[in-house]
């Protein structure tokens, strides 16, 4: 057989191969997006074991209270997100009022200028409920998730105890361990650099935003906070979709002025953390192109659903690194990469 020959085997071979692995994905994403769920906050959290290690405490306890950090925390965020539903819930019947006497003013302001609006119509097409819909779905995505509770504690559990052992590990199992070990070193520290400042930047969003809500006492700030929280790990878009609940809600509790403060507020707020502080501190550690990061969020979305985006960028970079260690797939990783300058 002709190199070249062998060339488009090995292409066809490795297309089929990430198909059917996809399409395993696909449907087994109930098994899988705990376990991927649970390997990104173990991710996270390694920071804040190495902390514990290196005040001399042995490796279980530091675990044991690594959980029970993560188990606040997640309890606490629970608690707050249930309260807010609620509230949330009992808020409708008053918003739907609202925008009821709003279509009416339009209505009769129309008529003005001898615009046919209906009442009546828009009255049973616009109903509030789609925000609730809309607010619900992105929480229950991660509530389905969390059903499994219990499985994910104990796979960060697990993950984090073998963390220390890793290294030894790869030796045993790979004769080009030197290779192996660095490719994992370098995945291990670029995506904790890269969850360690977005878990900063998107605690300082959701404050800011809960703040200034605050301020203008828009209903449910601390809802818009922690989706703001959440959203701001889903690249290019997640930003833009947490600010239009809030926006909403603005035009509806007050008018369209407050509804345009409200979305000023989230634009300086994202511009401010997305486009100065995240590049300043994350430079060109992900090594990822703008597009790729973009497109990453799209597929990972199709494939595993909210917490797939979520997941995009870490996804997309362990792929990354696994086509950067064979010769063959190596140039798909430089496609994968940001462009090179001359």
């Amino acid at each position: 057989m002709s190199e070249k020959n062998k060339t488009i085997y090995k292409s066809i071979l490795t297309g089929s191969g990430l198909i059917i692995i996809f399409a395993g994905l696909k449907i087994a994403d109930k098994i899988v997006v705990p376990f991927l769920l649970a390997m990104f906050i173990a991710l996270i959290s390694l920071p804040l074991l190495k902390y514990f290690q290196s005040k001399k405490i042995n490796t279980p306890l530091s675990v044991t209270l690594v959980l029970v950090t993560i188990m606040s925390v997640s309890l606490s965020i629970a608690a707050l997100i249930g309260t807010s539903l609620n509230s949330f819930r009992k808020s409708l019947p008053e918003y739907k009022e609202k925008i009821y006497h709003e279509i009416d003013k339009l209505s009769t302001f129309a008529e003005k200028y001898d615009i046919a609006i209906n009442s009546d119509i828009m009255n049973n097409y616009i109903d509030p409920t789609f925000i609730m819909q809309f607010v619900a779905n992105t929480i229950s995505a991660f509530g389905n998730v969390l059903t499994n509770y219990l499985l994910i504690l104990l796979i960060v559990m697990f993950t984090l105890l073998e963390a220390a052992g890793f290294s030894n590990k790869l030796k045993l199992a790979f004769k080009n361990s030197e290779k192996s070990i660095n490719n994992f070193n370098n995945f291990s520290n670029n995506m904790n650099k890269y969850l360690t400042i977005k878990t900063i930047v998107s605690i300082l969003t959701g404050t800011i935003i809960y703040i200034f809500l605050t301020i203008i006492n828009l209903d449910h700030a601390i809802m818009w906070a922690l989706i703001a929280f959440f959203l701001n790990y889903i690249p290019s878009i997640g930003s833009i979709i947490a600010s239009i609940p809030a926006i909403i809600i603005a035009l509806i509790q007050y008018n369209i002025y407050y509804a345009l403060l409200v979305a000023g507020i989230y634009m300086a707020v994202n511009v401010i953390m997305g486009s100065i502080i995240e590049p300043k501190y994350l430079g060109k550690e992900l090594g990822l192109s703008t597009l790729i990061i973009f497109l990453s969020l799209l597929f990972w979305g199709w494939l595993l659903g909210p917490v797939g985006m979520l997941l995009s960028v870490p996804l997309t970079m362990i792929l990354k690194i696994g086509l950067e260690s064979n010769n063959d797939t190596r140039w798909i990783a430089i496609l994968l990469g940001r462009n090179i300058s001359n």
